[in-house]
């Protein structure tokens, strides 16, 4: 997948339905606050959310947005062949990892093509001096190529330190992708909704019944946060695994299985390749390679 105007529109459609998501969530919630919504109901009572036969709501343009959001993702063999099928993962959540996996977009003037760079909290153009503020703002699609799922894991705001996630700190610039971080959360969400037949569902609870044994001082809180970080760890793993490997990428085998010895890889679920392909290109996450305080 290499045409740039496919995923400027991607990019396009997904930065919208963000927006959309975002403005519905703040209009329920002043709706909620001046008596207008009532929790819990139907949001089909309000016509700024649900509009009528004559007038478009926000909701209609969000369902609008992701139909035309999975009308583009089966030019990406990782969805036609995997993740359209792994229940909790919607079109949304499928194209924004596909976009963050294999490209970026990168801030360019529009005017001469030169790279933007912040100064005074100003982007500058830096061949021919002027700011983004003037309107010459645009963006070029470049490559990502992430050669080891620790790479992953990082931008995605998945390692660990000391057992435990990083956390920003004030006045610093993170190290990974916010944006990837609130995305794990996500999908993190989207798992433990499914029914326990879900083989992440499923590992969700097995962890969490792992921390218990392990952990009886960790609040309930404390234990479905590091279960359900541990299983979307696991979850990206896997979508790294599987994009390479139908990219004919080389598949390195997880620290845990490398390095330290570990032989309990989790294949992903959902997946219909044969057994050879896993035992020769396939290396998955081990329950070791991800487990986390919190």
């Amino acid at each position: 997948m290499e045409n740039t105007e496919i995923v400027k529109r991607l990019s396009y459609l997904v930065k919208s339905y963000e927006r959309i998501t975002k403005v519905i969530a703040q209009t329920r919630q002043t709706g909620l606050a001046y008596g207008i919504l009532v929790e819990d109901a139907d949001d089909d009572v309000d016509l700024i959310l649900k509009g009528n036969g004559k007038e478009v709501g926000l909701l209609t343009v969000k369902g609008r947005l992701s139909r035309e959001i999975e009308k583009e993702l089966p030019q990406w063999d990782v969805w036609e062949r995997w993740l359209k099928y792994v229940p909790g993962i919607g079109p949304a959540i499928g194209a924004k990892l596909i976009l963050m996996f294999n490209y970026r977009s990168v801030a360019v003037c529009k005017d001469c093509g030169g790279m933007l760079e912040k100064e005074d909290k100003q982007l500058i153009c830096q061949e021919c001096g002027k700011t983004a503020k003037d309107g010459l703002l645009k963006y070029r699609i470049e490559r990502r190529d992430y050669a080891t799922i620790s790479k992953w894991w990082a931008y995605m705001g998945r390692h660990t330190v000391d057992g435990i996630m990083p956390k920003r700190k004030s006045g610093e610039l993170a190290n990974w992708s916010t944006e990837g971080r609130t995305l794990g959360f996500h999908i993190g969400d989207q798992f433990n909704r499914q029914k326990e037949s879900n083989p992440y569902k499923a590992l969700l609870l097995e962890h969490k019944a792992k921390h218990q044994r392990n952990h009886p001082e960790w609040s309930k809180g404390h234990v479905h946060n590091a279960a359900k970080n541990e299983v979307v760890k696991i979850f990206l793993a896997h979508f790294w695994t599987i994009s390479r490997m139908l990219e004919g990428k080389e598949v390195s085998e997880p620290y845990a299985g490398a390095i330290m010895g570990h032989t309990n890889i989790i294949k992903p679920p959902f997946w219909e390749e044969s057994d050879t392909t896993y035992e020769t290109q396939g290396r998955y996450a081990s329950h070791s390679a991800v487990e986390m305080r919190a």
